[in-house]
């Protein structure tokens, strides 16, 4: 009996003195001391008291499509000359807003001077002859008429006088011609417009078809947009959509015009017109967006202050048994105060919000 006393005893008291060690450095026998489990849960609930929560739904939201393009003149002008002349002035530079009847550019006119100056010395000859002519033919009829001369002779006289009374109208055409050939040495601007380019200079020689200018009528722009082949449902001749220009972060309603009824086989899409406000203070080229309303759509929305960052990456927190558990999602969309969540969450999870007193971090 003493023998398993004392087997017992070498067996229990190494154990029970392992064990009362273990106790003592996990803290078992300090006043005031939690244990560890009680540690979590209390710093559990101290970070979960940081938090409110959000129940995400899925919210029905408009939708739209988008179809790229760009800000184009309604009309576009291209300058050049009606006649062949060295340039000896350009009175306009690009950007510059011109009125109707402004000089725009000024060719040499001295040939053009010196054949109109030809012209009229011509007509005043004409009109000598035909004064002549005249008072043959009033001379002759009288002899005519009293069978003086033979009826061959008046018909001359007439015929002279009929050959100068057209050489006198000739001329007068002539002179009319060379006028308005005259006028062409100065082209002037024929509508409100701006100047988009200068493409000669002076000394230039000046030809039919060679561009001096380009310009646009001023206030008339429009959104030249390419939209998708599977939007075309919702083009509406004058109706009306919103255009977007992120340059200047400004939005626009703008009317439908045009449809070109063509579709580019490359990008399967068709070219549309959306006309500008006339005081949009726009210029050509500018990048435009048009938004196309559709269906209202299904979508999760969450507030703004259930997201955080990390990196790249962007983190929820999700609420799972009463813990906090952190969750990688894809955002799109902004609107308001909340945030589109493409994945990562469904409806019915709830997430935590940020207070002001702390937040995902």
């Amino acid at each position: 009996m003493s023998g398993l006393l004392k087997i017992a005893m070498r067996v229990v008291l190494p154990v029970s003195t392992i064990v009362i060690l273990m106790l003592f450095l996990g803290g078992a026998f300090r006043k005031g001391r939690i244990d560890g489990l009680e540690r979590v849960q209390a710093e559990s609930r101290e970070k979960q008291s940081e938090y409110s929560t959000y129940t995400v739904q899925a919210t029905s939201i408009p939708a739209v499509s988008e179809a790229a393009g760009t800000i184009q003149p309604e009309f576009k002008t291209t300058v050049s000359a009606r006649s062949t002349a060295n340039i000896v002035e350009i009175a306009v530079q690009a950007g510059q807003e011109v009125r109707p009847g402004d000089l725009l550019v000024k060719l040499d006119d001295r040939d053009l001077r010196t054949r109109l100056v030809q012209a009229r010395e011509s007509l005043r000859r004409a009109e000598a002859v035909q004064d002549l002519a005249q008072s043959e033919y009033d001379r002759d009829k009288g002899l005519f008429e009293k069978s003086v001369i033979p009826r061959s002779e008046f018909d001359q006289t007439d015929a002279r006088l009929r050959t100068a009374a057209a050489d006198v109208d000739r001329l007068k055409e002539a002179i009319r011609e060379a006028e308005v050939a005259l006028s062409y040495a100065e082209i002037r601007c024929p509508y409100p417009a701006v100047i988009i380019d200068k493409l000669a200079e002076v000394g230039d020689v000046a030809a039919p078809g060679r561009p001096l200018l380009t310009m646009y009528e001023q206030g008339r722009l429009w959104a030249e947009a390419a939209v998708r082949e599977e939007d075309m449902p919702l083009l509406h001749l004058r109706g009306r959509y919103a255009v977007r220009i992120d340059a200047q972060n400004r939005r626009f309603a703008a009317e439908l015009k045009q449809i070109v009824p063509s579709a580019d086989p490359a990008s399967r899409t068709v070219l549309a017109r959306f006309s500008l406000p006339r005081d949009s203070g726009l210029f050509p080229g500018l990048f435009a967006r048009v938004l196309l309303p559709r269906a209202p759509e299904k979508s999760i929305l969450v507030p703004a202050a259930a997201l955080s960052r990390s990196g790249q990456l962007e983190l929820v927190e999700v609420v799972e048994n009463g813990r906090l558990s952190r969750r990688t999602v894809q955002t799109g969309r902004r609107l308001g105060d909340k945030v589109e969540v493409l994945s990562g969450l469904v409806a019915g999870e709830v997430v935590a919000l940020r207070n002001s007193a702390g937040g995902p971090r």
